[in-house]
Parts: C-alpha cells; structure tokens; sequence
C-alpha cells in the first residue's frame, strides 16, 4: 500500500480533516498531496504524522524508503546524519518508533545509532556493549563503515574513560583501513568526513599532532571533492591547533583559525565558537 493510502485510510479512520491532522506539523495541502502520492514527506513531517495517527513508523518505513526521491533520505540514514550532526534530542524516540522487523544491514545502523547515543549520555559500558553488537553484524569487515565507525565510537568511548591506549588501538584499525584512501562502498561524505574530523580531535587529545594534521587535510580535501561545508570548521580548528607550536607555520596556522572562525559562524557551531573565544 502506498504510504499516502496509508495517512489516507488511518487519518479517516480516526474522523479527522486534513486540515486536523496538519496542525501543528505542516499544511493541509501539504496533506492533500501526501494522500495523492504527489509528494513524500520529509522525515520530520513523516515523523510527527506518525505519532498524531498512532502508527509506527516501521507501518510506513518500507513504502516511505521504496517510494522517496532521490532527494530524500531514508529514516534511518536521516537520524544517523542527525547523530553525526549532533542533533540528538528526538533520536531516541524516532529510533524507538522501528519496532518490526530489521533487516542485518538495517540492524547494523539501528545498533550504532544506538551505541552513539549511549556514549552521547556517558553510559560506557552499555555503549560499549551494543557497539559490539554491530561487529558481530559485519563481522568487523573493515570495508564496511559501519565497522569503522564503531572502532571510532569505541575509540572515543575509551578516551573518555581515560584508556588512551585501548582507544589508539582503535584509531589505529581505522587509520589502517583508510591509508591509502577514503574509499569505503557503503560510506556518504558525512560519515567519512566525521571520521576524519573526529579522529583529528582524539590526536590532539593525546597529542600527536601529525596524525591530527593528516586527518584534518584528508577531511577538508574530501569536503572540497564534495562541495560541503559539514564539519570544515572543526577541520580547519584542529588543523591550526596540530601547527600551534611550530613557529615556521604561523601564518598558516593564523589562516586556518580564521576558516575555523568564519565556517564556524556559518554554521553557527557555538560550541566551537566558545572555543575559539
């Protein structure tokens, strides 16, 4: 059934208008041409249309994925992008809303999502525990990039608990993987540049400055290859503080603090901003 029947036959079952049903979460012509199967909607509008009508959204996951336009993402590429972005606050109950039944690769992303959320609350050993459930689901392939980023999960899960050297044993997994290139078959541009720009930040940390460096040039070289912005102003933050000590490169670094600076109030990160302050 195609996911406009779906809205259709639920919203007149519960004696709503269109308009009813569009409050609060978009127009009624917005409604109107959902129900036509003139448009799909976006997962945020599918979302809230899914709680005021009582279905899940696995009720419509398969037809919103089969159906969408290449414009569109599906739900659970749309809240993995909203973890990396860190727009966390509905996750979990978006997350909670694919109850039936998952395929392995849906199961993989679902159990990282999952896993990231846990270390996001500091609930490391719980965190540690699921993230472990997606290796077992990609038989920790490393061409896969969900094995990848959950060596990095892992990796920051262990820096936060003060075991530098079991988190560069992960770091190193993933550095070995990519050595040669950024080329992972199920990977978009935000999770390697992610990648790049989250391991940037843990060389820092542990203050190996070189490895920060080539992280940071691998991310903004990837961000231009993509015409991105995501995560370019931690890149080139990270990438003046990999240079801060050698007075040879004063000048570039004065030049990547300012990108940091300028990227920054374009995406309006604050909290890189209070950095820099």
């Amino acid at each position: 059934m195609f996911l406009g029947s779906v809205i259709y036959d639920k919203r007149r079952s519960m004696h709503l208008t269109q308009t009813e049903l569009a409050a609060d979460v978009c127009t009624q012509n917005t409604i109107s041409k959902i129900e036509k199967h003139n448009i799909s909607p976006t997962v945020n509008i599918l979302t809230k249309l899914c709680l005021k009508l009582e279905l899940s959204l696995n009720d419509v996951f398969s037809d919103f994925s089969s159906n969408s336009t290449s414009e569109e993402e599906s739900i659970l590429d749309a809240l993995e992008k909203d973890l990396l972005l860190d727009n966390t606050d509905d996750i979990s109950e978006k997350l909670s809303m694919l109850h039936s039944k998952l395929s392995d690769v849906d199961l993989k992303q679902v159990n990282l999502i999952k896993g990231a959320l846990e270390y996001n609350n500091a609930d490391y050993d719980n965190s540690l525990f699921t993230l472990d459930k997606v290796l077992q689901l990609t038989k920790s392939d490393v061409y896969d990039i969900y094995t990848l980023l959950t060596y990095l999960y892992k990796g920051m899960n262990y820096m936060k608990q003060g075991h530098k050297d079991r988190a560069q044993y992960y770091f190193e997994m993933i550095e070995s993987a990519t050595k040669e290139n950024l080329q992972i078959a199920n990977a978009n541009e935000i999770e390697l540049i992610y990648i790049c720009k989250s391991l940037a930040g843990a060389y820092i940390e542990l203050k190996i400055f070189d490895k920060a460096w080539e992280y940071c040039i691998k991310g903004i070289e990837l961000a231009k290859g993509k015409h991105t912005t995501y995560f370019v102003d931690s890149l080139n933050y990270y990438a003046s503080e990999s240079i801060e000590n050698d007075e040879s490169k004063s000048q570039e670094y004065r030049e990547l603090r300012d990108a940091a600076y300028y990227f920054a109030k374009f995406t309006n990160d604050t909290k890189l901003l209070d950095k820099m302050v």
